[in-house]
């Protein structure tokens, strides 16, 4: 399915829907307890009609859309109490999408490094996946920013561990994400370049396996995306964190990932955000 049509689909959803997750700031981190999150119900987004000028740009065989995510990391994708309904921003977007398009959206819950297998190898149609751009990942997938952010390191209040430059410390992230990738083996060589002691890079599963075993002292400290990391410190006020300060860590982009080879979806997703500009209902949302 055409790039173009997803991308359409896409900035059509964020513009004429209300996105219950997305709306929450992680910099609210002064206030004293986390902001309400619903962990029963999902969003249908019944008053939502399909906009017939983007749903054209699909294949008219497309009746569903089978969408994955690792429903592991509140605020932005987790389940449910009742263990099976997906909740939080990225679901959010991807019901708004099926609205948009008219079409079913099929939740696929995977572990985070396995999503890319999953679209190269026609197992999945999109990923929205809070998945950060790198050169490599560039080259399979189309990727499609909708919010941005850091990432940020959280240790125990009660740790004398430093969290400001992490050398010599046992740091968690999740397989297959940026912060493992790439951030912290750059710390880590800042650290050695500095003669300090490098840093201990953890791979887990998710980054609730990171949060989980600092609990536990497995770790010293776990390193993840920002919202996900804050609303954890907010949710248990155990848990402190800090921003990396000078320099700052990359921001990691948001996006929508699907299979680079397979060009179906893509011209909904470039009327999907022509659409939201033209609605005004979201700052910043313009043409691509």
């Amino acid at each position: 399915m055409a790039y173009r049509s997803l991308c359409r689909g896409f900035m059509v959803a964020i513009a004429t829907g209300t996105i219950g997750a997305a709306t929450w700031n992680a910099s609210a981190s002064a206030a004293s307890e986390a902001p309400a999150l619903s962990t029963t119900d999902a969003n249908d987004f019944a008053d939502v009609q399909p906009v017939k000028e983007v749903a054209a740009l699909l294949p008219a065989s497309t009746k569903s859309l089978k969408v994955a995510m690792n429903l592991s990391t509140p605020p932005n994708k987790f389940l449910a109490t009742d263990g099976r309904t997906p909740l939080g921003t990225n679901p959010d977007l991807a019901r708004l999408m099926g609205r948009v398009f008219g079409v079913q959206v099929q939740f696929a819950n995977v572990g985070f490094d396995n999503i890319i297998p999953g679209l190269l190898s026609g197992q999945f149609d999109l990923s929205i996946a809070s998945m950060g751009v790198t050169p490599e990942r560039t080259k399979v997938l189309d990727m499609i920013d909708y919010a941005k952010w850091g990432s940020e390191a959280v240790t125990l209040r009660s740790s004398n561990a430093d969290v400001s430059n992490l050398c010599g410390l046992n740091v968690g992230a999740q397989l297959g994400s940026l912060q493992l990738a790439k951030l912290l083996p750059e710390l880590s060589d800042e650290c050695a370049a500095s003669g300090k002691k490098p840093v201990n890079i953890v791979g887990l599963p998710s980054q609730q396996d990171a949060l989980t075993q600092l609990l536990s002292g497995r770790l010293d400290a776990a390193f993840g995306d920002t919202p996900v990391m804050s609303y954890a410190v907010l949710k248990q006020p155990i848990f402190s964190r800090r921003r990396r300060g000078d320099p700052p860590a990359p921001h990691n982009a948001l996006h929508e990932e699907r299979q680079r080879a397979d060009s179906r979806f893509g011209r909904g997703h470039e009327a999907h955000r022509d659409h939201a500009a033209v609605q005004g209902d979201i700052p910043g949302v313009g043409p691509a």
